[in-house]
């Protein structure tokens, strides 16, 4: 998805990715580019 915005993680203003599981916008750091998910749902804490 093509979108930017806040990261719903950490905050910084340049989201750019969305988590296939929980739908939420994250930037480059919150996001796991191998399994297309963010670090909260790759942690587990949903």
């Amino acid at each position: 998805m093509d979108l930017m915005g806040l990261c719903s993680i950490c905050g910084k203003p340049d989201a750019m990715h969305t988590c296939s599981l929980c739908g939420r916008l994250v930037c480059n750091s919150c996001f796991d580019n191998i399994h297309g998910i963010c670090n909260s749902c790759k942690m587990g804490k949903q």
